[in-house]
C-alpha cells in the first residue's frame, strides 16, 4: 500500500507540472529530463492531468484517436493508435481566428470527426460504412503542440501529453446517411491545396477508429457516450504552421472548416 501511495503522489506531482508546462506553452518538460513512461503509465498521467483540469472547471467533450495512418505513425515514430481527451475550453467553431503564440510549434491535421448518438455496440462494426451509433459527421482542424523530447520518440510521452492535442476547430454537422457520395478531404493553406485524400479510406478510418477507441476505453473503465465528439484520425501528415495563414478543410459531402492563424 505504501508503494501505491508513493506512486499516486508522484503522478500528482507530474500532473501538476504537466498542466503548468502546458499552460506556459512549454509542454512535457519532465520528459526533457529523461523521464520514460510505458503506454499504461502515460495514460495514467493523462488521466491525472484531466482530473486537474476538470477540477478547475473544464470538461471533457470527447476523445481523439491518433496515429491511425502509416503516414502519421512514421512521422511520430509510433507504431499503434493512441487516444487523448477533448476539452470544452479548446473547442472552436469554423471561422475562428487563433494566435500562433498560444501554441508551441503549432501543427495541424485535417480529418473527419463524428458525434455519437449513443454508446457503440459490437453490431455497429459488422458492416462497412459509417456506424449506426454516429449521428453526424463534420470536417475538423485539429491543433497540436508538436513537441516531443524523448529520443527516440515514445508512445508513453505522446500519450502523457494528451497525444500532443491542443484543441480543435469544428465545421457544420452533416447528418449520417447510408447514401453518401464518395468522400474527399482537401487541406488548403491560403487557398493553395496542400494535400488531398479521397475514397473509402476516409469512411473506413471512422469505423476502425471508433471500434479501437471503444475497446481501448474498456481497459480503463471508461465508455463512449451520447453527444461525445470523436476525432477519428488523419490520413495526411501533420502540417507545421509557422506563419500567419488561413487553413481550410474542404470535405465534400461533409462541408468545410476554416481557421485563421495570426501573430
Amino acid at each position: 500500500m505504501k508503494n501505491e501511495q508513493i506512486a499516486a503522489s508522484q503522478y500528482t506531482r507530474w500532473a501538476e507540472q504537466q498542466l503548468l508546462d502546458y499552460e506556459n506553452r512549454c509542454p512535457g518538460s519532465i520528459f526533457s529530463e529523461g523521464l520514460s513512461l510505458t503506454v499504461q503509465e502515460g495514460y495514467r498521467l493523462q488521466h491525472a492531468v484531466a482530473q486537474l483540469r476538470i477540477g478547475r472547471g473544464d470538461s471533457v467533450v470527447g476523445y481523439k484517436v491518433g496515429c491511425t495512418s502509416p503516414t502519421i505513425r512514421a512521422q511520430l515514430g509510433i507504431e499503434h493508435c493512441v487516444t487523448g481527451r477533448l476539452y470544452k475550453s479548446e473547442q472552436h467553431e469554423s471561422g475562428v481566428c487563433l494566435k500562433l503564440g498560444n501554441y508551441s510549434k503549432l501543427a495541424i491535421e485535417g480529418e473527419l470527426a463524428v458525434i455519437l448518438k449513443r454508446t457503440p455496440k459490437p453490431a455497429d462494426f459488422t458492416q462497412p460504412g459509417i456506424p449506426p451509433c454516429v449521428s453526424g459527421i463534420m470536417p475538423v482542424i485539429e491543433l497540436h503542440n508538436h513537441v516531443m523530447h524523448g529520443t527516440p520518440s515514445s508512445a508513453g510521452e505522446l500519450i502523457a501529453n494528451n497525444a500532443i492535442h491542443a484543441g480543435f476547430v469544428l465545421g457544420g454537422t452533416t447528418e449520417r446517411s447510408d447514401r453518401l457520395d464518395t468522400p474527399e478531404l482537401s487541406i488548403l493553406i491560403d487557398d493553395n491545396c496542400f494535400t488531398t485524400c479521397k475514397g473509402s479510406q476516409l469512411i473506413e478510418t471512422i469505423q476502425s477508429s471508433l471500434q479501437w477507441l471503444q475497446e481501448s476505453l474498456k481497459k480503463t473503465g471508461d465508455q463512449l457516450q451520447e453527444g461525445q465528439i470523436i476525432l477519428t484520425g488523419s490520413i495526411p501528415s501533420l502540417i507545421p504552421i509557422k506563419q500567419e495563414c488561413t487553413v481550410t478543410i474542404d470535405a465534400p459531402p461533409f462541408g468545410t472548416t476554416i481557421a485563421s492563424f495570426v501573430n
